[in-house]
C-alpha cells in the first residue's frame, strides 16, 4: 500500500525516521489551530524524556526547497514555538550557506543544512514504518469513517492538541477518543486493523501526555501524586477549585433570574459535582503514581505509535508488559470487559 508523497514530504518523513532512532517520540504535520483558525501545521513535534524531571518538547521546520529562504524560516520557527510553548526549535533547509547557520547559532536555533540533509538515507525503520500519508490513507478505506463518528477527524484533532500543550485537560481529551476507538474495536470487526491502529496512535499521545505531567510530582510522595493526577483526570487542568468557581459564577445567574433559583442552582451544584466524584479515575490516577509505570511509560508510548505505524501489522498482544498493562488498566477505567476486547482481537 504504498502512496506517493511530495519531495517536502519524503523529507519530512526522512527526518521522522531519523529522529525516531535518535530515540525521540515524533508526531509529524501537528496542526495549530487558534481560536478555530487552521493556522499552519509543525512539520515534526518531538519529544524526549532526560530524566524523572525533565522533559524536553522540540519543533521542527523542514524546507526542502530551492531557495528555501532559510533566515525567514527561523523567524517563522521562533514564533511558532512560542505560541506552542515548545522549548527548542529545529531547521532543516537545503541552504548550504554557513551565514543561516551562524544566525540559527545566534537565535538559539539549531539548523540542519543542506550537507546534513543530503547524507539523510532510508533507514530501515523508514522502511518497515507507514507514512503518515498510508496511516491516513488506511482510515479513509473505511467509507463510513465520516459519518462514525469522523475516525480521520478524531486521530488529526488528537494530533493537533500535542500545539495546545500537553496539560490535563489534552489528556482527558485524548482519553474519550482512545475510549471510542476501543468501543469501535468491540463492535466493527471489519475495520478491525484501522480501529486498533487509531487506539494505539491516540493512547500513544495520551502516554506522552500523562508522561509530562508526572515531571511535576516526581519529587511527592505516592499518595500525594495519587491525589493531583485522580483531580486532574476528574475535573481537568483547573482542577476542583476551578471546576466550583466557574459553577459558581454560572449559577449565581440562575439565583438572580430563575423562579425558585437559589434551589435550582443547589440542586444542579449538587449533581454536577456527584456526577465527577462518581468518576473512577481513582483507578487510572492509582496506575499512574506507581514509581515503575512512570519509569516506562515514554518508552511505552514509542512502542505504541510503534504499534500503530508499522506497515507489518501486529496487535498488542505481542507488546512488552507494560504496554498491556496500561490497556488493562484503561479497559478497567471505561468498564469495558478485558475478556471481551482480547476476544474481539483474535482475528487479527
Amino acid at each position: 500500500m504504498s502512496k506517493k508523497v511530495c519531495k517536502g514530504f519524503a523529507m519530512e518523513e526522512l527526518l521522522k525516521s531519523y529522529f525516531i532512532q535518535a530515540g525521540y517520540y515524533v508526531a509529524r504535520g501537528v496542526p495549530f489551530v487558534y481560536e478555530g483558525f487552521d493556522v499552519t501545521d509543525i512539520d515534526l513535534w518531538l519529544y524526549s524524556r532526560a530524566s524523572s524531571a525533565t522533559r524536553n518538547v522540540t519543533i521542527v521546520d523542514v524546507k526542502n526547497k530551492k531557495t528555501p529562504q532559510a533566515i525567514e524560516r527561523i523567524f517563522w520557527a521562533k514564533g511558532l514555538a512560542q505560541a506552542v510553548k515548545a522549548d527548542n526549535v529545529i531547521i532543516a533547509t537545503t541552504d548550504q550557506r554557513k551565514e543561516v547557520k551562524d544566525f540559527g547559532k545566534d537565535l538559539n536555533v539549531l539548523v540542519l543544512d543542506g550537507v546534513f540533509l543530503s547524507k539523510l538515507s532510508r533507514t530501515e525503520s523508514e522502511l518497515t514504518r507507514l507514512s503518515d500519508e498510508e496511516f491516513i490513507s488506511l482510515i479513509d478505506m473505511y467509507n463510513l469513517g465520516k459519518i462514525d463518528g469522523d475516525w480521520k477527524g478524531q486521530v488529526l484533532k488528537s494530533k493537533s492538541l500535542l500545539a495546545r500543550g500537553l496539560t490535563f485537560d489534552t489528556c482527558n481529551k485524548w482519553l474519550e477518543v482512545s475510549r471510542f476507538f476501543a468501543e469501535q474495536i468491540l463492535t466493527k470487526p471489519s475495520q478491525l486493523e484501522v480501529a486498533l491502529r487509531c487506539f494505539y496512535y491516540t493512547l500513544s499521545l495520551l502516554a506522552i501526555g500523562v508522561d509530562y505531567l508526572l515531571r511535576e510530582l516526581s519529587f511527592v510522595d505516592n499518595v500525594e501524586r495519587t491525589e493531583k493526577l485522580a483531580e486532574g483526570f476528574t475535573y481537568g487542568s483547573k482542577g476542583k477549585s476551578g471546576l466550583n468557581k466557574m459553577l459558581g459564577l454560572s449559577l449565581s445567574l440562575v439565583e438572580q433570574f430563575a423562579e425558585e433559583g437559589p434551589s435550582i442552582a443547589r440542586q444542579v451544584k449538587s449533581k454536577i459535582s456527584d456526577e465527577f466524584e462518581s468518576l473512577p479515575t481513582q483507578i487510572i490516577a492509582e496506575y499512574f503514581s506507581k514509581g515503575e509505570v512512570a519509569r516506562t511509560l515514554f518508552n511505552t508510548a514509542k512502542e505504541l505509535e510503534l504499534y500503530a505505524m508499522s506497515k507489518e501489522f501486529r496487535p498488542h498482544t505481542e507488546s512488552s508488559l507494560e504496554t498491556r498493562a496500561l490497556i488493562g488498566c484503561l479497559l478497567d477505567f471505561w468498564s469495558i470487559d478485558r475478556k471481551a476486547f482480547s476476544s474481539s482481537i483474535v482475528v487479527v
